[in-house]
């Protein structure tokens, strides 16, 4: 095999896939996309098994191995351009460990609020606790960009901002209420020209998932 191939779901819906997609071409590391349609209801298709040890997408196909998980990826990506880490120690453990509350967290916010960058709605379909999370995101991100002075969390776009990047749609997606420095970040974000790519595919994709195109 040549280049590894990066396995991903629809670009409209799939937050989990746009992450390490965003990393690998932030980086400047060359790969194959691999489109696969998601489910139509929770969980993955069998054929995915197929694709992925852990039988979901995204999975970045190697020579030797297949990674499944984002993150993981995102770290594979990360070895091949570390730049896509900040420099200094610190920031960097900052920056994983930013990361890995973004893998780990806000369910509440995943819940309420499933990404779908073609639709246009408001908040109000949210719970509180959903509410509750979008503005711990709004907490942090403010908190890593006082702390960095920007423009992106920790100052050059690493791999926390990828991690990050889906819950930027969610926001304008659902229309949720934010910070003016969050809404600088976010203006920051859907202008970076991989971000802006990703969106402008998924604006042209057609397919429907009942469950967040009607929810």
């Amino acid at each position: 095999m040549g280049k590894p191939r990066l396995h991903i779901g629809d670009k409209n819906y799939s937050s989990w896939s746009m992450r390490p997609w965003l990393a690998l071409r932030v980086g400047g590391v060359a790969f194959e996309e691999v489109l696969h349609p998601l489910p139509e209801m929770g969980g993955a298709k069998p054929a995915f098994g197929a694709i992925s040890p852990n039988a979901r997408v995204p999975a970045l196909e190697l020579e030797d191995v297949t990674i499944a998980e984002s993150l993981a990826i995102c770290e594979w990506a990360a070895e091949q351009n570390p730049s896509l880490w900040p420099k200094g120690s610190s920031d960097r453990a900052l920056a994983r460990s930013a990361a890995s509350i973004m893998h780990s967290g806000f369910p509440n916010l995943r819940n309420d609020a499933p990404m779908n960058i073609r639709r246009r709605t408001d908040a109000a379909r949210m719970t509180q606790a959903g509410l509750d999370d979008a503005a711990k995101v709004d907490e942090l991100w403010s908190g890593w960009l006082k702390r960095s002075g920007g423009p992106f969390l920790f100052g050059d776009y690493s791999v926390a901002d990828a991690m990050y990047a889906p819950v930027v749609t969610r926001f304008i997606t659902y229309a949720i209420p934010r910070s003016a420095e969050a809404d600088r970040y976010m203006n920051r974000m859907v202008a970076e020209p991989h971000m802006a790519a990703w969106i402008a595919a998924a604006e042209k994709e057609t397919r429907q998932l009942p469950r967040s195109d009607i929810a």
